[in-house]
């Protein structure tokens, strides 16, 4: 019994990737170009990269079939003056595998982001995203009927899909708005849209009025670093997702040690706690050293599917590396993430 339980959990998430919601991070904010297009060149400097490796349910699926790879670069274009505007360009890739049937989704954006120095305490920035996606999935490994005695799954092509592959264009828009009231205080809130084109994502050759379209998504996002000390910071932040009929809330809150009090270190440690609504507890931590930021958070299965994932969810690491060009005022005016 506990096995057929197993294969049906396994079938439900095959189902609900099949019907196209996005990938989401627990780290979002270590994947600035996937939260919000607005948020390219915003790197308080010259040039940034970045990785992110996540993996779930394996205690759901066996094997690590639930797993994606992503990675990002981007640059400031402009002006060299800490409160000039300036423009950014990235280009970001990620690659996602889920379930059985090896549902891979690979896709590479082009982003385009201007940022607007309102005053020496307010920043607006704009941000669009072009985007190409390839998806597969392997029909051979479906599973559409148990055997009524053993209960074992049968393999059986009781279904066939026109395709096994899709292509297809995307195109996402963004807003970011940064207030900094005092120094070391900063507040910022942003809104992105994703799939403003709802492409065709169906593997069915049906007809136009009868296509399955990818349902836009509309995330809102903030968060604040408020300093309780010399070197002591709090950073409450929030990450509201809507995408069709599905919602995800997320809260979580950092505390920040710097371990300097002099204004050009900037090496701190963080670490803090999160609840993602009726799904999961995570727990994270980060660390600045030099141009680097290094990520980890793991999340606490505390969904209907407990039972089944032993409260499992997944780990997830970060790394991302900010660089300066070697030239005067290379700094430029950034919000603290």
């Amino acid at each position: 019994m506990k096995k057929i339980l197993l294969y049906i959990a396994v079938f439900i998430f095959n189902v609900v990737i099949l019907n196209a919601q996005d990938i989401h991070f627990t780290n979002y904010n270590a994947q600035p170009l996937v939260l919000n297009p607005a948020m390219t060149g915003m790197n308080g400097c010259d040039w940034r990269g970045g990785a992110n490796f996540r993996t779930q349910w394996l205690g759901v699926s066996e094997g690590n079939t639930y797993r994606t790879v992503s990675a990002f670069a981007d640059i400031a274009v402009g002006k060299p003056t800490k409160y000039s505007n300036f423009g950014g360009v990235g280009l970001s890739f990620f690659s996602d595998q889920a379930g059985d049937l090896n549902y891979n989704t690979n896709r590479v954006d082009l982003s385009f982001a201007y940022l607007f120095i309102i005053n020496k305490k307010q920043s607006i920035s704009a941000g669009i995203q072009g985007a190409f996606i390839h998806r597969s999935f392997n029909q051979s490994k479906a599973l559409y009927e148990f055997d009524p005695i053993t209960g074992e799954p049968v393999l059986a092509a009781a279904e066939s899909f026109d395709a096994s592959t899709k292509m297809y264009g995307d195109a996402n828009l963004g807003f970011l708005y940064s207030i900094e009231p005092k120094k070391n205080t900063n507040y910022y809130i942003g809104i992105a849209l994703h799939h403003l084109n709802q492409p065709n994502i169906s593997s069915f050759n049906i007809n136009r009025d009868k296509t399955e379209r990818l349902y836009m998504k509309f995330t809102l996002h903030g968060g604040a670093l408020i300093p309780m000390g010399k070197q002591l910071g709090i950073m409450p932040g929030f990450m509201f997702l809507k995408q069709g009929p599905t919602f995800e809330a997320n809260l979580s809150t950092y505390f920040k040690y710097r371990f300097s009090q002099v204004p050009n270190n900037k090496n701190a440690i963080y670490f803090g706690a999160g609840y993602r609504v009726l799904d999961a507890v995570f727990l994270g931590a980060r660390a600045d050293l030099g141009g680097f930021q290094i990520h980890f958070s793991y999340d606490l299965n505390v969904s209907k599917l407990t039972g089944a994932s032993k409260a499992n969810g997944g780990p997830e690491v970060a790394v991302i590396y900010t660089g300066c060009l070697n030239r005067l005022y290379s700094q430029r005016y950034c919000t603290n993430f």
